[in-house]
């Protein structure tokens, strides 16, 4: 397979500083993970609202997907199914260097109606096909300029015309792997299709997007009139960085390390236990990488691991008050299923625990969730983290 080819070469790329990185894996709530890595990362995760009574998720590629909406009234009710970001261009803009990508998948007829796969409410920043995008895909108000629009802002507007690639013929087939990097370095704009270069333009200077908030996936607006997409869409990812050519190939064939923080919709917790990471990414062969507890002081610590964030033994569903399993947690959330167990004791108020990723391809899309438990030796007081889920890849 080109798959485990590929991952034969992967540790020779630095892991990208990305913004957002959605999987979509968590069908039992509306908060969508960030599995971003690094210091640009946005600290907030994603937000799930739907329309519809069937489910907003779909299997994706590489685990969940966010199922698409209906956008024509001629196969049945309209819905959408929308992930706000709480990304707002205007008062945290881009420009210079840029990627985004994502797979994405026909859920319902594309119709004639322009169907948006993301973009933000003013400004003019979103993603479509139909209308003057064709059967392609017309991003709008994305460059400093040198543009090939053909709608109002030409000169900022990155169009992919289906002559060039035929968007809705191969979606409509199943998962096709999409990409735009712009290169402010090498003035370029690029578009890609399953892991290769379709569409270059070249004099741009960068990126440039500041329209105002929040930037949403599945539909540009809350509005109801403002629409949305047909689209499936898997493995969003947007950086701050020009992916090279290989990368962005790796990305349309293999899973992204990434992790992040999760509270699965709880809004209070017991104590002021934190779970975190150091190290970078959980890619493959990083032996740097860890976990890391803070607490408000000395304690004994025990951290759950599991595979699910959404049942406990497969049976009780999270979130849930950890009373029922045992009384002296009574007040705290639940926020993982438990198959093993790292006990530990903290000498001071943070500990970092080393947990090496191993370089076997092996390895790539295991995910654990995870959740800290500590009783402060000073007080006696007994503390619970926020959830933390962490994926191998490349």
């Amino acid at each position: 397979m080109r798959t485990l080819s590929l991952l034969t070469i992967l540790t020779s790329f630095a892991h990208a500083q990305d913004f957002l990185h959605y999987k979509f894996d968590g069908n039992c709530s509306n908060e969508v993970i960030n599995y971003a890595n690094g210091p640009q990362a946005l600290p907030q995760n994603g937000v799930l609202s739907s329309s519809s009574t069937l489910s907003p998720f779909q299997t994706g590629v590489f685990g969940g997907a966010l199922a698409g909406g209906n956008i024509s009234t001629s196969v049945g009710p309209v819905f959408h199914n929308r992930v706000t970001t709480g990304w707002n261009p205007s008062t945290q803009p881009v420009t210079g260097d840029l990627t985004m990508a994502w797979f994405m998948r026909q859920r319902n007829l594309p119709a004639t109606s322009l169907a948006y796969l993301m973009g933000a409410p003013t400004g003019g920043f979103r993603l479509f096909t139909n209308g003057v995008g064709g059967t392609g895909l017309y991003q709008r108000v994305i460059l400093a300029s040198g543009g090939n629009g053909t709608n109002a802002s030409i000169a900022n507007d990155f169009f992919l015309p289906g002559t060039v690639f035929d968007v809705q013929a191969a979606a409509a087939q199943g998962w096709v792997h999409i990409a735009m990097v712009v290169d402010s370095a090498a003035q370029t704009a690029i578009w890609y299709a399953n892991g290769q270069p379709v569409l270059t333009l070249n004099s741009v200077p960068g990126a440039l997007i500041n329209a105002a908030g929040p930037f949403m996936l599945g539909a540009y607006s809350t509005a109801a009139t403002a629409g949305g997409s047909p689209y499936d869409l898997d493995e969003f990812v947007m950086s701050f960085r020009a992916y090279t050519p290989a990368e962005i190939l790796l990305l349309s064939l293999a899973p992204k390390a990434g992790d992040g923080d999760y509270q699965s919709g709880t809004s209070t917790q017991c104590g002021t236990l934190v779970l975190g990471s150091s190290g970078g990414a959980p890619s493959f062969g990083n032996a740097a990488y860890g976990l890391d507890l803070t607490s408000s002081g000395p304690s004994v610590y025990a951290l759950l691991f599991g595979f699910d964030r959404c049942t406990f033994g497969g049976i009780l569903p999270l979130p849930m008050d950890a009373g029922i399993l045992a009384p002296v947690a009574t007040g705290c959330t639940l926020l993982t299923d438990q198959l093993a167990t790292l006990s530990g004791v903290m000498a001071s108020s943070s500990a970092n625990l080393p947990f090496p990723i191993g370089a076997s391809a092996g390895f790539a899309g295991l995910q654990f969730f995870s959740q800290a438990v500590a009783l402060e030796v000073a007080s006696g007081a007994l503390s619970a983290s926020n959830g933390f889920v962490l994926q191998v890849g490349w």
